[in-house]
């Protein structure tokens, strides 16, 4: 692993709560992720970037984007003084509200999801294991997390059409009795966005991670698909560098949909189930998981990175789970 300096711990295991009770265990052998520090993963990716000869512009501000037929010009700021830069061709990584995304005209996300996350400490936790919690009374439209990240616990919740700020629901939340005596070390909130459009290309505008709406619909993960987006937008563009053709900077959404786009857009359609789910049909759902031969495929073939890739396999050992959502579980199949 290139920035193993970064890693926290590893987690082999997921405790899924259900908002009536009922726990679903899922147990790997070994370790199926990794607990990052994210400030020292970002902190290791700008050396590295800079180690291969990236100029970095610290302080800088990004005001505008435009492009041509014949290029892109980038609008700076820093320190009161704006710098306008003319290149071939722009990659935008510029996060949830992407300048480069509205000026390339590439579609919004099809659900933006609001997150907050408080890493505490005395928490009664067990290591190894993130703990998932499902309700529309704890994070509506997604879940509740506990994650084991070295001498801390992460304690956080996305929320997506919620009635209240997410910062209620945590309040609500830390109330459970394993966070009693705990304290609160730091508090962070963002914005996930998820449901990619079909092009993540436009003119000389290319996007990649939070900007081409590439985080995992089932997880709100982005680290994995954000450094693979990276890796097969650069291949395009050294192509388009070499040969001053723009129709190779189109071979970056090729590249990605053929990478990641196929579980992208099945996640999604699983996420579109689960929000028609109530309380009891979460139950419901997690007790067919829980019947041995569902449970030893997801423990033995689980991958954390393409969840929705066992989908039509879990569909043919439980065709019970087509109740839940006939039209949209038979395009998984």
């Amino acid at each position: 692993m290139f920035a193993r300096a970064s890693v926290l711990g590893e987690v082999r295991g997921v405790r899924i709560h259900s908002p009536l009770g009922f726990t679903l265990d899922l147990e790997a052998r070994t370790s199926r992720a990794y607990v990052i520090d994210r400030p020292m993963f970002d902190r290791i990716m700008f050396h590295k970037a800079v180690d291969s000869g990236a100029l970095p512009q610290l302080g800088t501000s990004v005001r505008r984007v435009t492009q041509s037929h014949s290029g892109a010009k980038v609008e700076t700021r820093f320190e009161g003084s704006t710098k306008l830069t003319a290149c071939s061709c722009v990659v935008g990584a510029d996060g949830y509200k992407s300048i480069c995304r509205k000026e390339a005209d590439l579609p919004a996300p099809k659900h933006m999801l609001t997150g907050i996350q408080a890493d505490i400490k005395g928490a009664d936790i067990e290591q190894e294991f993130v703990q998932v919690y499902l309700g529309r009374n704890i994070a509506p439209g997604f879940f509740a997390w506990v994650i084991p990240a070295g001498d801390v616990a992460r304690v956080g919740l996305c929320t997506w059409d919620a009635r209240e700020l997410p910062v209620n629901y945590l309040r609500k939340f830390l109330t459970r009795p394993e966070f009693r005596g705990a304290r609160n070390v730091s508090t962070t909130s963002g914005k996930i966005p998820i449901g990619p459009g079909s092009s993540a290309v436009s003119g000389r505008i290319l996007l990649v991670g939070d900007a081409a709406c590439h985080a995992k619909p089932l997880s709100g993960g982005g680290v994995y698909t954000g450094v693979r987006g990276a890796e097969l937008c650069a291949e395009a563009v050294d192509m388009f560098l070499e040969t001053h053709s723009e129709p190779a900077l189109l071979e970056y959404d090729r590249l990605w949909k053929e990478e990641f786009g196929k579980e992208l857009s099945r996640a999604f359609r699983i996420r579109r189930v689960f929000l028609n789910l109530t309380d009891k049909k979460i139950e419901k759902a997690l007790r067919i998981f829980a019947e041995p031969e569902v449970r030893r495929l997801l423990e033995q073939q689980g991958d954390i990175d393409y969840p929705a890739s066992l989908a039509s396999s879990v569909l043919r050992l439980a065709p019970k789970l087509a109740q839940f959502s006939p039209q949209i579980i038979e395009s998984l199949l």
